[in-house]
């Protein structure tokens, strides 16, 4: 098992290489210790580990997309976590691994759709991708409603 700092790190190289963002604005969110955290309680130790192992081997560049998808992706056991992982990141939400993963490699009392804390809900990619922000959340003040999103034209 690595340091603690290790695999905060590898977590957010992987999260990085999953999600498309780089691994400074996920670190920006604030979140990384929270959502491994919520992992590691969820997610069996040996499948996380494995999971780190498996990526940490991927070649780098160009050729780290198609083998994250044949290496990581595809495998029925590592693919259901990493698939999560991504939706974590952008959701700020934890999403019940599939039935027939859990069948498969077991379940824990914290696999539930759940989400991670009111601030991953606000830190969440979805609402800069968007172009939005968090419904009760960051409000823009009073009438910002009837305004179109930033970078919008005119309908």
């Amino acid at each position: 098992m690595s340091a603690p700092n290790d695999r905060l790190e590898l977590f957010v190289a992987l999260s990085a290489a999953l999600t498309g963002v780089k691994a400074f604005r996920l670190r920006g969110t604030g979140q990384a210790e929270a959502y491994l955290a919520a992992v590691e309680a969820i997610v069996p130790w040996p499948i996380i580990d494995d999971l780190f192992s498996q990526f940490a081997a991927l070649p780098a560049g160009d050729a780290l997309e198609p083998a994250l998808e044949s290496g990581i992706l595809a495998d029925p056991r590592l693919g259901a976590v990493a698939r999560n992982l991504i939706l974590l990141w952008y959701r700020g939400a934890w999403s019940q691994l599939p039935p027939a993963w859990r069948a498969s490699f077991g379940s824990s009392a914290g696999d539930t759709n759940h989400v991670i804390s009111s601030a991953a809900y606000q830190a969440g990619l979805q609402w800069e991708i968007a172009g939005a922000h968090p419904v009760g959340a960051r409000q823009q003040g009073y009438g910002s409603w009837a305004l179109l999103p930033a970078g919008e034209d005119t309908p």
